[in-house]
């Protein structure tokens, strides 16, 4: 397999998927596969998904890694004993220079497969495989800004990706107001191309808590055939992993006073499970406090749950918060494997209902449901006005490119357009903050170039404006004319094309579309909608217009149905209606079924 100059051997039986292609698919490392590109933030994953297996992520150099930092260098030594590798649940992350591009490796039982596929490198393991990169002055300074725990009582949910900026939009229509976010760990399944501190700092704004859930290490004897913590070294490694935790959560903003919970997935309680377990939990809770987290269990209710609460009482250190999985449907904190009065007064996360869909504003997310009455994590406004302000130029430590910042996304800057402006020295940033910056612009971001031309932002892509007078208020951010016109070079941080799914409303039209692939089809109406220039939307071609049937439909269902089609309601009349009280169908159509007209034709009912 080649991509981009980079080429590996893989087993056939692999599937290669092509994220620029297939942008729906969701970058799952509990599965044998290679992916080619960065993960899109319009991947469909399931609601939960844990563990890890031989699996590779291979994205272009100077895209935002959805996985975390390349610790791993391109010039590694070859292997001289696969026995001393760990034996399974590890990770590696490594920079290819010459070919352009990072490589995430994922191994369980088998790292042999991925130390062949990486040309026989030394597979050197990460504990957590995390959102971000590792701790450092600058986390630590982001982390200040992160408001502490608060009790959240209501309705909340969890995926195993986080979902985009806008599907967050079409959510705030839903009953739930906080949601899950996996930050890292041995067994995080999911990559997680949205999850940054700008996102959660926008998502918090906009009336979201959080519930930071790492995976690591799982009861030696698991169901999920995860990587499992060797009993003798259980305590170390509980520690570790909130170590770990930490550093990941401080990557985001999720800063002291805030929780963590751990997911353990389901196991045979008694023996060493138990015992391993509950050593690890209680040394993962004793670490969390000497950094100044609340601790958190993720659990079923059978198995992790139960051992808690029998322990209660016996010296081991106990969770501040317990998250308990009995999906029997009842919204509320109880549970009839814990008594009323353990974890009571506001220590209880509930989660319900086990993976399922869900619809609001037509964005469908495959979601746990859970009642909450416990700590959850939000971010401060102080700590959203942290963010690095646009229109101001960055240059990443030890790096000699320079870019602009722009609706929270690093666009570049080439050195005739920075010495043109006479521009002071960049503000210096760690890798760490250059990852947490949004992988291209927010949704409406107003963009300008020096020769007076201007653009909009909508799912990551530019729009011309050709009539600024549609637009009040407007403060563009000057960019660059060299990332225009090179628009599809990974460092410049814009989209060709809208994501599939970016929903737009054209003015002054007033018309909305929504984008699939490079075309446009004909979408509802939303206050969600991004606004943009019909001038703009000109350079995509419409998805024409191809009458269904309407023999016998009711009005309301011939709406429904010409929308779907590309179509719109035209003239409807009304033939030989006796009787007042009758339901009216289509008794005749003014084009014939199957023909294809452009985007909008108007077609005309007579009603009987």
């Amino acid at each position: 397999m080649r991509y981009r100059g980079f080429r590996t051997v893989v087993p056939a039986s692999w599937p290669v998927y092509n994220l620029k292609l297939h942008p729906t698919v969701c970058v799952r490392f509990d599965r044998h596969a290679v992916y080619l590109g960065q993960p899109s933030p319009a991947q469909r994953c399931p609601a939960h998904a844990a563990g890890r297996t031989e699996a590779m992520l291979v994205e272009p150099l100077g895209a935002r890694a959805a996985s975390g930092p390349a610790t791993v260098g391109a010039a590694l030594p070859p292997v001289t004993n696969l026995n001393a590798q760990p034996p399974h649940g590890s990770s590696t992350r490594l920079v290819e220079a010459a070919a352009g591009v990072v490589v995430m490796a994922t191994w369980g039982n088998h790292p042999s497969v991925v130390s062949r596929a990486l040309g026989s490198r030394t597979l050197k393991a990460g504990q957590g495989g995390g959102v971000q990169g590792a701790g450092g002055p600058a986390v630590r300074a982001r982390a200040a800004g992160a408001a502490a725990g608060a009790v959240y009582t209501g309705l909340g949910f969890d995926a195993c990706s986080a979902p985009s900026a806008a599907r967050m939009r079409a959510w705030s229509a839903s009953p739930y107001r906080a949601v899950g976010v996996y930050i890292g760990g041995a067994n995080m399944a999911c990559a997680q191309p949205n999850l940054t501190a700008s996102w959660l700092s926008a998502q918090s704004s906009a009336g979201w808590r959080f519930i930071p859930t790492y995976v690591g290490l799982q009861a030696p004897h698991n169901a999920c055939g995860c990587a499992a913590i060797h009993p003798s070294q259980a305590s170390l490694e509980g520690a570790a992993a909130a170590s770990d935790a930490v550093t990941q959560a401080g990557a985001v903003g999720i800063g002291p006073g805030n929780p963590v919970y751990f997911d353990m997935e389901g196991y045979a309680r008694g023996g060493t499970n138990s015992a391993a377990v509950l050593a690890f939990l209680s040394a993962w809770t004793a670490k969390l406090h000497a950094a100044g987290y609340l601790s958190g269990v993720y659990s079923s209710a059978g198995a992790g749950i139960s051992d808690l609460v029998a322990a209660r009482g016996s010296g081991v250190l106990e969770p501040d918060d317990v998250w308990i999985a009995d999906w029997n449907g009842q919204r509320s904190a109880s549970s009839s494997y814990v008594p009323a009065g353990e974890w009571s007064n506001h220590h209880r996360l509930h989660q319900y209902e086990g993976g399922h869909d869900e619809t609001y504003r037509g964005v469908r997310l495959n979601i746990d449901s859970n009642y909450l009455d416990g700590a959850t994590a939000g971010v401060s406004a102080a700590g959203a006005a942290a963010a690095i302000p646009d229109g101001t130029f960055v240059q990443v430590e030890g790096s000699q490119t320079i870019y602009e910042i722009a609706g929270g996304a690093p666009l570049f800057a080439s050195s005739e357009y920075w010495s043109a402006l006479g521009a002071q020295t960049p503000t210096p940033i760690s890798a760490q903050q250059f990852a947490s910056l949004n992988p291209v612009p927010a949704d409406g971001t107003f963009l300008a170039l020096p020769t007076g031309a201007s653009y909009r932002v909508a799912g990551g892509a530019p729009l011309v404006i050709s009539n600024p007078s549609l637009f009040t208020g407007v403060r563009p951010v000057t960019i660059d004319p060299w990332d225009i016109a090179n628009i599809t070079a990974p460092e410049v941080h814009l989209n060709e094309v809208p994501l599939d799914g970016t929903l737009v409303e054209g003015l002054p039209s007033r018309t909305y579309w929504v984008f699939a692939g490079d075309r446009r089809r004909l979408g509802p109406a939303s206050p969600f909608a991004v606004q943009v220039d019909d001038a703009g939307l000109a350079a995509f071609p419409t998805i024409p217009c191809v009458v269904p049937r309407l023999q016998r439909l009711t009005l309301p269902r011939v709406r429904r149905a010409l929308q779907h089609a590309d179509c719109r309601l035209g003239k409807v009349g009304l033939r030989g209606v006796a009787r007042r009280a009758r339901v009216l169908h289509v008794v005749k159509q003014t084009a014939a079924p199957r023909t294809k007209h452009a985007a909008r034709y108007a077609v005309g009912v007579t009603l009987g």
